[in-house]
């Protein structure tokens, strides 16, 4: 799992921390980069499979782990392209979500 630019080390260890409590079906990339209408999007390809998720580079640390916490519940949830807010999104959610605050 690669995470392009230069990101704190509290963003790198989310990403740790979800790539082991809360693994997804397939490899992830992540990438900091200037968004314009949002803070962070989540994206399927595949050949080969894989998510392509990007977090905005102008927002916050923190801003940026809660992001990736959406984001990556948005992949975890993923079935047949269905990239919504439904119940599997909110289980999803609730996993990253105490993966990353609850100790």
């Amino acid at each position: 799992m690669k995470v392009h630019r230069r990101s704190s080390k509290e963003f790198n260890d989310a990403v740790h921390t979800l790539r082991v409590l809360v693994p997804l079906a397939h490899p992830v990339k992540i990438i900091r980069c200037a968004l314009k209408d949002c803070w962070g999007t989540c994206e399927k390809k595949s050949n080969p499979d894989r998510f392509i998720i990007r977090i905005d580079k102008a927002i916050t640390d923190d801003e940026a782990i809660e992001t990736l916490a959406h984001e990556w519940a948005h992949a975890r949830a993923w079935l047949d392209n269905v990239d919504d807010h439904s119940p599997y999104f909110g289980v999803a959610y609730s996993e990253c979500y105490q993966a990353l605050y609850e100790d």
